[in-house]
């Protein structure tokens, strides 16, 4: 996922960060720092599991 941010001068905060905002936005969820720092350093791949998770745990659906 890092490769979102720069690699020769890598952002002092994730949190904040265009990249991370577009996230944010992009699937209506809030990350915190320890999930931002997570996602930094995960795969693709990885990083799409964990969206997900945190896009679950925001928005529960409702039982009927």
């Amino acid at each position: 996922m890092c490769c979102m941010w720069s690699t020769s001068n890598p952002p002092d905060d994730i949190i904040g960060s265009d990249p991370l905002c577009d996230i944010e936005d992009a699937f209506q969820i809030y990350i915190d720092d320890d999930d931002a720092m997570l996602l930094y350093d995960m795969t693709l791949d990885e990083a799409l599991v964990k969206i997900v998770t945190i896009k679950a745990k925001s928005h529960p659906e409702q039982p009927e």
